[in-house]
């Protein structure tokens, strides 16, 4: 028996929701889908959580099922890593975010994005829209900073008797 193994189940997902809200919220990284690299991420961050994905995975009875199945089970108990860390701290939301997101470009009502965030599977139709606002803004400003530091464009327009053409000619 380890020290990890001494430490109560409450005590384990609130050190958990700590690494995730520092990954997420002080360092703005994405959410680890990798089950193994999730693993690897929570052990390095908070050793007292060596051997926590582990235990969950030994509770999923992985040496009765295929190894697709424990494939896959690993990867929904990563999913389940953050919504569990998401009940502790509503601040860990990023796998609801990208949910909705994916929702959202699928082409899903907003009653079906408010139906996922009421369930707590994903965040609210409102910051769908927010969050698409800002990154529209960011890109129009990305791409305007960058035409107008890397790009010359020189119109040309020319008249001869049959009509007028405009010509377009990009000097890098």
């Amino acid at each position: 028996m380890c020290f990890s193994d001494l430490i109560p189940l409450g005590k384990k997902i609130q050190l958990m929701a700590g690494v995730l809200f520092t990954k997420q919220r002080k360092e703005c990284k994405d959410p680890i889908l990798d089950p193994d690299e999730f693993k690897g991420m929570l052990e390095s961050a908070e050793p007292s959580l060596k051997g926590f994905f582990d235990q969950l995975y030994l509770g999923t009875n992985p040496q009765a099922k295929s190894h697709m199945t424990n494939t896959k089970n690993k990867q929904h108990l990563v999913l389940f890593c953050y919504f569990l860390a998401g009940l502790n701290n509503k601040f860990i939301n990023g796998i609801k975010a990208e949910i909705g997101y994916m929702l959202d470009s699928a082409g899903s009502s907003a009653s079906t994005i408010e139906t996922f965030a009421g369930a707590g599977i994903s965040i609210r139709c409102e910051t769908v829209m927010r969050y698409k606002k800002k990154h529209e803004t960011t890109h129009i400003e990305t791409v305007g900073s960058f035409v107008t530091e890397h790009v010359r464009i020189i119109f040309i327009i020319l008249f001869h008797s049959y009509g007028c053409k405009l010509y377009c000619l990009l000097i890098n």
